[in-house]
């Protein structure tokens, strides 16, 4: 008996560990998330005039490598980036029940209700960079480029790890960053509230 005890104050001291880890998890994640943003605020304060006017300073694009389209200026590069979509990772998950009914030798009958599907996950698709230039967000990566104007930006929500561009048709666009640059996310807000 002493036994079962014993047993239920480890399972409870255990699960009060794994709480406290947790809470410890999503405070730090909060912390990170919040220093994040202040950065990204003083980044803004350093573009805007006293005129509350950005005067984005332009870079110049062969120092990047990059081709801008006529009269584009380049405004801001994110190195590092990773294009991320949801797709298949090639395994099914069934579910629902049936019962298969012997008919004769190598024939049966089914009977019930179920369902197949797709597992998915978040996949990297492709690996580059991020610029934002004065009429588009450019993401240029050695499998595939991408280049999404102003007026098809709908919203731009800026993670902690990457960036979510959301078209105003399509499916939204994630990238993904290992170090994300506080001056190029103010750069994109300044530049999705002056198009909007």
């Amino acid at each position: 008996m002493e036994w079962v005890f014993i047993i239920g104050v480890v399972f409870i001291v255990l699960v009060i560990f794994s709480v406290k880890a947790e809470n410890k998890k999503n405070k730090i994640k909060v912390e990170q998330g919040n220093a994040y943003s202040a950065d990204i605020e003083a980044a803004k304060q350093s573009l805007l005039t006293s005129s509350e006017t950005a005067s984005m300073p332009v870079l110049s694009a062969a120092d990047y490598g990059y081709r801008p389209v006529a009269k584009e200026n380049l405004l801001a590069v994110q190195d590092g980036a990773t294009r991320m979509e949801m797709k298949s990772t090639g395994r099914y998950k069934t579910g629902g029940t049936s019962v298969s009914i012997p008919i004769v030798k190598g024939v049966r009958y089914r009977v019930g209700s179920g369902s197949i599907r797709t597992e998915k996950s978040w996949q990297a698709t492709a690996r580059g960079r991020l610029m934002v230039t004065d009429k588009a967000v450019v993401f240029e990566g050695s499998e595939k480029n991408e280049r999404i104007t102003w007026t098809q930006v709908a919203d731009v929500e800026l993670l902690i790890d990457g960036f979510t561009i959301s078209k105003r048709s399509g499916p939204p666009r994630t990238y993904q960053v290992a170090s994300p640059d506080p001056k190029f996310a103010a750069v994109v807000e300044l530049m999705l509230s002056r198009t909007a």
